[in-house]
């Protein structure tokens, strides 16, 4: 039992060689009694005969015939005792190595099955192999308790890296995802991937909507989070109460926590699918204002007020109102005008936006919202009669930029639309969210469309086709298009006068 070579093959073996013996010891003890008696008969016969003497003679009798046989005897005794204790050991000993046989391998199955719940994802089925294991897995390779900080942020990191930071739409609405990733995990938490229910979604729209617009210009709200911001301000009495995010602002956020959701859940299985939750949106909500075209009124008054000794000592001023309206071009997109811009294409001046800038001689990308941004602009004869197309192409503006007051600020179409707001607030013609500098887009692109169609009002104005029929043709403003909408009526109502002596 003791060998190191000991195995259940051998023990069973020799157990069975023990009760063999066993066995045998019992067979020569049955016979040796049988011996004896037939001795004992034997002696008695030839010594005394038929006559036997009585029971105290025949124990003073010697025992030296059988006493050979009486040791045999004793010693079979013996023997066979003394297997039996070795074999009852042995017994022990084999119950107790199978019972501890049986423990091992008990114990190494479980190890088994734990090794390939670490190596198989959790969400396998238990009678599916589970892959093999990774090395050097990418350090994207997120499980589902993985904290949503680390890996929104590791998608959002990705996605900036693969950006040109001059791509001015790119920049902002990366921007917007890194406030709406940040809100998120402000209002919800910051928590491994697999806590968040579709029902968290209608938590973030619920708070949200009543957070304070512009919040971090009051003092009140400073260093709270965006749920206290909502608590606090619904405290405030009603006529001190800071108006809240317009559902559109509200919608947007959601779209764009959906989206980060669903490109980090793409990687970690078994996660809960939240993009396809359908959110309620808060009763009493700001409904969005939506922009209008400027009243004709409105435009007359700017337009008079541009022409005056105090404006016009301004151009970079007093000609952004004029060139908006006929152009149709954004506030950001004239801001980065350049003199340059402004080319022939066969006998006709248009301003092509799809030319790079050159700021203190290095090239970027022009600042554009969008792909469709890119596009050819036709200058409309009101422009070259009102004199804005030799101001443009004669300015003194450093690298020859037309608004280049502007391009010094940190925030250059910021600092515009500040200064266009004012000046629609000391002219009276503002209108909160509705009647503002970006209405005159409204303007120009109705004009345009009224006159020559959606197609080319869309591509004057650098807005994506909406048919797959319109998309079939020339990308931009081929010539003749160019003078179609150079052949346009001048807006209906509108006053030139000011910039056009009759």
């Amino acid at each position: 039992m003791e060998e190191p070579d000991m195995t259940r093959e051998i023990l069973s073996s020799a157990l069975a060689t023990l009760s063999a013996e066993l066995d045998e010891v019992k067979r020569e003890a049955g016979s040796i009694n049988l011996k004896s008696a037939k001795l004992n008969a034997s002696l008695l016969a030839s010594h005394y005969g038929d006559k036997l003497p009585d029971r105290a003679t025949l124990l003073r009798e010697p025992r030296a015939h059988w006493q050979p046989v009486i040791e045999r005897k004793k010693q079979l005794a013996a023997l066979q005792e003394r297997l039996g204790r070795i074999g009852q050991a042995l017994a022990t000993d084999m119950a107790a190595w199978e019972s501890e046989r049986a423990t091992y391998e008990s114990i190494v199955g479980i190890l088994g099955r734990i090794e390939r719940q670490i190596v198989v994802p959790s969400h396998a089925a238990a009678s599916e192999p589970g892959p093999e294991p990774v090395l050097d897995a990418d350090k994207r390779a997120f499980t589902p308790t993985t904290l949503l900080s680390v890996a929104g942020r590791s998608y959002l990191d990705d996605r900036k890296s693969a950006l040109n930071p001059n791509h001015e739409a790119d920049v902002r609405y990366e921007q917007r995802l890194e406030a709406t990733f940040a809100a998120f995990l402000d209002i919800i938490g910051d928590k491994p991937l697999n806590y968040y229910l579709p029902v968290h979604m209608q938590d973030f729209v619920t708070v949200l909507a009543r957070v304070p617009k512009n919040r971090s210009k009051y003092a009140i709200f400073k260093g709270l989070s965006l749920r206290e911001m909502a608590e606090e301000n619904a405290k405030l009495p009603a006529a001190q109460r800071k108006l809240c995010l317009a559902e559109s602002s509200v919608e947007s956020n959601l779209s764009e926590i959906k989206n980060i959701w669903t490109h980090v859940a793409a990687s970690v299985p078994g996660l809960r699918d939240m993009s396809s939750y359908r959110v309620t949106m808060p009763a009493g909500t700001e409904k969005a204002i939506d922009r209008e075209p400027l009243a004709v009124t409105s435009i007359n008054i700017w337009l008079r007020d541009a022409v005056t000794p105090k404006r016009f000592q301004k151009p970079h001023q007093s000609w952004l109102p004029l060139a908006a309206l006929l152009t149709g071009m954004r506030l950001a997109e004239l801001i980065y005008l350049n003199k340059a811009d402004i080319v022939d294409v066969e006998g006709n001046e248009v301003i092509d936006v799809r030319r790079p800038l050159f700021i203190n001689g290095e090239e970027i990308d022009r600042p554009l919202k969008t792909r469709t941004s890119k596009r050819i602009v036709a200058i409309h004869p009101l422009l070259r009669d009102s004199g804005f197309v030799d101001f443009a192409k004669n300015t003194k503006g450093k690298d020859g930029f037309v608004f280049s007051r502007y391009l010094s600020a940190g925030d250059p179409p910021d600092a515009a639309q500040k200064q266009m707001s004012n000046w629609m607030h000391a002219i009276k013609i503002h209108d909160t969210q509705r009647q503002v500098f970006h209405s005159l887009r409204h303007n120009a692109k109705h004009w345009f469309r009224l006159h020559a169609g959606d197609r080319l009002a869309d591509l004057q104005c650098g807005h994506a086709l909406d048919s797959v029929s319109a998309k079939y043709g020339y990308k931009y403003l081929e010539p003749e298009e160019v003078q179609k909408v150079m052949a346009i009526p001048a807006l209906k109502g509108v006053d030139f006068s000011p910039f056009i002596p009759r």
